[in-house]
């Protein structure tokens, strides 16, 4: 997400205009919790409900204060807040409200059902919670009346025996089974905290979420080049894997060479292609999710994002946030008219790393590199062009431009 969306996405919306959105339900399912963080187990119930039941909306409601915990130990508000937000974009039926967020002391659910109950006069609520809380619901602060407000639902996993609340309140509490999902903050928390992977336990955006917030381990996610290689190795083919390893240690002895910071190139070259091998209709997905606008030739020709999604992933899921590294990684297929030297190192180390087959102009280039690097640099983008020109590929503008860009300054000198 580019810094304006996020702040636009991530605006604080009162629940009284949340509510003047959807003043005509009739049927409203609220998802209220913690969410330190919010994970799948979470989605698959409120959506389990939404299908039994047909609500116009699920409404998360993310709890301001929890009663029951120590506060101490909770993720502030805010940050659960938008995790919240994040893992629910996608879906329609699901809003998120900061009702209990905007409300000081304990977030009791009888309270917040009592202002749901007052803004939607005509709406029934229904409260969605697992079959361990609904064991305590009597414990609840004015357990008898919230019976009286609002219907329960107790999510729970096939063969759960009823108990004797449930018989005794069969009116107003219901169960619905649904497969196990084996996840829960509790363990997602304790598993970033010693450094295992939470990955697949819970949407994507949320993961990257809290890996930039540093949350659950007291320290931001960093980068580490050893673990990303290991990753990387797993993740990419092996023939893309070895040119990648090849890329990075090119970048490094070019970066020395002309007096740039290694550590940045090697980075830089470890990166630039961890997204090359996406099938085109992820890459498709990733630059809707992500907000990346599609021009006309990227639209055209998909492939040519994997250099922006390699920056974003990047920066999503390997820890790497200098606005250098990621320019680098940005524009090393095409170039641009105002290159750096980091963005000219990893561009030319990407045409000449040692692992790469002949092809015309190759040689030159090695020839040059260290001597020139705008003169070796130019001869590659020059073949790039030449070559997808021949085969009627369209040529994106910011090559258009790295190629003048070059040739001005191969006249000047």
């Amino acid at each position: 997400m580019n810094p304006a969306f996020v702040l636009d996405f991530f605006a604080r919306l009162p629940y009284h205009a949340l509510m003047e959105q959807n003043k005509n339900a009739r049927l409203i399912a609220v998802m209220g919790g913690t969410f330190d963080p919010i994970h799948y187990g979470h989605l698959a119930a409120a959506e389990a409900v939404r299908h039994e039941f047909s609500p116009d909306i699920v409404l998360f409601i993310p709890a301001g204060q929890p009663p029951h915990k120590d506060i101490r130990g909770v993720t502030p508000a805010e940050h659960r807040y938008r995790m919240t937000l994040l893992a629910t974009a996608d879906n329609p039926c699901f809003e998120v409200s900061p009702l209990e967020m905007d409300r000081t002391g304990p977030s009791y659910t009888i309270d917040t059902v009592r202002v749901l109950r007052e803004q939607y006069k005509n709406a029934e609520i229904l409260f969605i919670t697992g079959a361990d809380a609904i064991e305590q619901i009597l414990t609840w602060k004015d357990a008898d009346k919230l019976l009286g407000l609002c219907r329960f639902i107790a999510v729970t996993r096939p063969g759960w025996a009823k108990t004797p609340v449930i018989e005794r309140y069969a009116g107003r509490l219901h169960v619905l089974d649904m497969p196990a999902v084996a996840i829960s903050g509790t363990g997602i928390r304790e598993r970033a905290a010693c450094g295992k992977p939470i990955r697949y336990l819970l949407p994507s955006a949320v993961e990257a979420y809290v890996r930039e917030n540093g949350l659950y381990t007291g320290k931001p996610f960093a980068f580490d080049y050893e673990m990303t290689s290991r990753l990387l190795s797993e993740r990419l083919s092996p023939e893309r894997y070895l040119h990648t390893l090849g890329v990075a240690d090119e970048a490094g002895k070019l970066a020395a060479r002309y007096n740039a910071d290694i550590e940045k190139a090697r980075t830089a070259g470890l990166l630039h292609d961890c997204a090359k091998e996406y099938t085109r209709e992820k890459k498709r997905a990733l630059c809707a999710l992500y907000g990346i606008a599609l021009d006309e030739v990227t639209d055209r020709q998909i492939d040519l994002t994997h250099s922006v999604l390699s920056a974003e992933t990047a920066r999503r899921e390997y820890g790497v946030n200098d606005p250098g590294i990621y320019q680098a990684i940005r524009f090393h297929t095409t170039g641009h008219e105002k290159m750096t030297l980091l963005d000219k190192i990893i561009m030319l180390a990407d045409f000449i790393e040692p692992n790469r087959e002949d092809y015309p102009g190759l040689e030159k280039m090695r020839a040059r590199a260290y001597k020139d690097i705008n003169a070796a640099l130019l001869t590659g983008v020059e073949h790039v062009i030449a070559f997808n020109e021949k085969r009627g590929r369209l040529i994106h503008p910011d090559g258009l431009d790295a190629l003048k860009y070059l040739r001005k300054i191969r006249t000047n000198d």
